[in-house]
This record gives C-alpha cells, structure tokens and sequence, in this order.
C-alpha cells in the first residue's frame, strides 16, 4: 500500500503543476493571442489529444496490465516490444488525419503549421510508454520530465509571445518539448528491458499486441467521441467564440480529471495483482475505492461554482464573459466520470469483462453525437457542455445497474 501512495503522490505532483502551468499558460495567451489564435490553439490541443488516443490504442491498460500479472521480469521485453511495434504502426495509419487536417479543416487553412503541430502532438502523445512506467510503479522520472516541459513551455511563452504576430512561434515548443518528454522515456525503457530497435519496426510483433488490446482500444476510442471530440465538432459547427469558451472550461476540468484518472490508473496494477494472489482482498478494495472517489469528486462541485467567476476574471481577464455559465455546468461531469473511470477501470476491465463496458460506451456514441450537434448549434458551447454532461451521467448509472446487477447474490446462494 505504500507503494501505491507514493505512486498516487507523485502522480498529483504532476497533475498538480500540469494543473498550474498550463492554467496559468491559457491565462498568458488569452491576453496576448486574438479570438481566432487562441481557438486554434485550444483546437490543436484537443485534436491532437483526440488522435493520440488512436496511436495510444488502450496500452495504457492492456500493456500494463499484462506487464503487471507477469511473474517473470523477462516478459517485460516481450510486451515492450509487441507495443511500441503496434504503436508504429498505428502512427503510419495517422497520417490520414494529417492529410485531412491540411487540406480539409477550415479551423487549420489559415494556419497550416498548426494542423502539423496536432498531428506531431497526437502521435509524440501516443507514443510515449507511460505504460511502462506505470505498470512497474517507476513514475518518479515521468513526473519530472513532465514538469520541466511545462516549466520550459511557459517560460518560452513568456519570453517570446508578446503580440498575435509571434503566434506561429508558439507551434516549436509545443513539438520540441513532448518530442523530448518521448525520447527520453522510450530511451530509458529500451535501454533497461534490451529491446532492439530492429524488433520494434517489425510487423508480426505489432499484430500480437494489436489483438490483444482492441477492446481497451474500442472502448477509450468511442469514449473519445463523446470527451476530446467535443471540440472538434464544436469548431466545425458553431463559432470561434464558442470553441474559445468551451476549449478553456474543457482544459480546466480536464486538468481536474486528470487527477481521478491517474489515481485510478495507479491502483489498477494493484487490484489486478489482488486479483491473482488475494481475491478475498479485492471486494473491499474496489468498494473503498469507489466511496473514497466519488466524495472528492461531489465535495469539488460547490469549490468550482463558486470559483467560477473568480476563474474568469483571474485566468482569462473576463474576455470570455461566458466562462462562468458553461464551467458551472460542466462542473457536473466530475463525480459522474470519477465513478465511470472506477466502475470501468476497477471492476469491469479487471475481471476481463470490456465487452460490457463496449456495450455502454458504443451506446452512448450516437446519442451523444447527435445530442452535441444539435445543442452545439442552438446554444453553442453551453450545448455542448449539456450533452456531455448528460451523457456522462447516463454511462455512470447504466455501468452501477450493471455491476449491481452482476454481483448480486442469486437465490441459490443465499
């Protein structure tokens, strides 16, 4: 158990500064950049969050929960090698949005060196092997290479973005920093499990690992639809305006989120090793779990509402009037995602049961679609804020029936 509290605490030592730099970066660009750079911005960073989820394709729970239950440490190169050879080859496949981006997005025509940035983003993204790292509780270097390219992302802000001329500037640390986050940590696990490059770029390996995570794949990718896509769909039907107000509230509730996300991610590897040695363990672990997740999360909601308008002022010097009304309203996904991400995560993709996770998600897909496009052009970024809150609540239920309903003792066992 400590083990896991010191991994959850260098865990929000990132998110924490991630939370930092990054707020108080929006808050720099909203003063310097126009209306239309700073939704660009905000849409590359979505777009290419949306496409690492494509060349990430669930590693983060296939591969480290086969690293996890594996006994014998020499497996580690037999997983790190199937992986990163399957994520090359879905980096390859993404050059499609690349071309899309270039050519068909009207967000990107007047700056094409941002659809470029979104696609390098979303593959450097993808690629990095956090899972690694997560799977075998070494995260300390992962913290600190995350904060000091945040750190060095905001001081090149700083010193450089001083009028809406230097905009395109901006495109090189972006690119520079995350390439750097990816060498550093590929390098350290290929030279540690003595991986050769030459295997990676091979096919069969890829194919292994691609198989074996496709249902993590389906799952976080129809999710995507209904989270990260919501900006995209955002941009191609209503105004600048709109993906400027809801891309800032998303960034920030994001950046909340990220801390149920990587807590959960934290204790993963341990409820599924309790699966294998302690299973009379694993109830009462899951059951803390998911009390101890959704209290933080419903305390948050009263802190937001009230620090919404304070928010606006502060962080975006009250340029974005609507801010207030739409963070309020997208407040309200934070408990429903922290039992999502538990029930999901803890109980259903511990016990191998994602086929019921697809279900619920893939479900949920269309009506959110719909839903998103029809009150994104109506009410713009409040709409939008709307569905996914509904949405997200509506996956919370249909997932706590289900579990209820699967470990509910029968007659028989009564």
């Amino acid at each position: 158990m400590n083990l896991i509290a010191r991994n959850i605490a260098y865990l929000y030592v990132i998110q924490f500064l991630r939370l930092c730099l990054p707020l108080a970066l929006l808050s720099v660009l909203t003063r310097v950049l126009s209306e239309v750079q700073y939704s660009v911005y905000l849409y590359t960073l979505a777009s290419s969050a949306w496409l690492s989820i494509f060349v990430e394709y669930g590693f983060n729970v296939s591969a480290t929960r086969r690293i996890a239950a594996l006994s014998d440490p020499a497996g580690n190169r037999t997983v790190v090698t199937e992986t990163q050879s399957a994520k090359w080859m879905l980096a390859g496949l993404s050059l499609i949005f690349f071309v899309w981006a270039l050519t068909q997005s009207s967000v990107f025509s007047p700056y094409p060196e941002w659809a470029v940035c979104a696609w390098l983003l979303g593959v450097m993204m993808g690629m990095t092997p956090t899972y690694y790292f997560q799977a075998l509780s070494r995260l300390r270097i992962v913290a600190v290479l995350e904060v000091t390219g945040g750190l060095l992302t905001f001081a090149f802000v700083l010193l450089l973005i001083r009028r809406t001329e230097d905009f395109s500037l901006l495109v090189a640390p972006l690119i520079g920093v995350r390439f750097l986050i990816w060498q550093v940590l590929e390098r350290q696990m290929v030279v540690s499990e003595k991986v050769r490059y030459r295997d990676i770029f091979a096919v069969r390996p890829g194919v292994a690992a691609l198989k074996d995570g496709w249902r993590i794949f389906l799952v976080q990718g129809a999710a995507s639809l209904y989270t990260s896509f919501n900006v995209v769909l955002l941009g191609g039907v209503s105004t600048a305006y709109a993906v400027a107000v809801y891309g800032s509230c998303e960034r920030l509730v994001r950046a909340g989120l990220t801390f149920i996300a990587q807590a959960t991610s934290a204790i993963f590897p341990r409820l599924n090793a309790l699966k294998t040695t302690s299973p009379d363990k694993l109830g009462r672990a899951r059951g803390w779990a998911l009390a101890a997740f959704f209290i933080v999360a419903t305390a948050s909601l009263p802190v937001v509402y009230l620090m919404a308008p304070l928010v606006s002022r502060v962080l975006f010097h009250d340029k974005l009037p609507d801010i207030v009304h739409v963070l309020r309203i997208m407040s309200l996904v934070i408990p429903a995602i922290a039992v999502s991400n538990v029930l999901a995560m803890h109980f259903l993709v511990v016990d191998r049961k994602e086929h019921v996770l697809n279900l619920v998600v893939f479900s949920a897909v269309p009506i959110s679609l719909i839903a998103g496009y029809f009150l994104s052009i109506q009410y713009g970024a409040a709409g939008m804020a709307s569905a996914w809150v509904a949405i997200e609540w509506t996956i919370s239920i249909c997932l706590a029936a289900i579990i209820f309903y699967r470990t509910k003792p029968s007659k028989q066992d009564r």
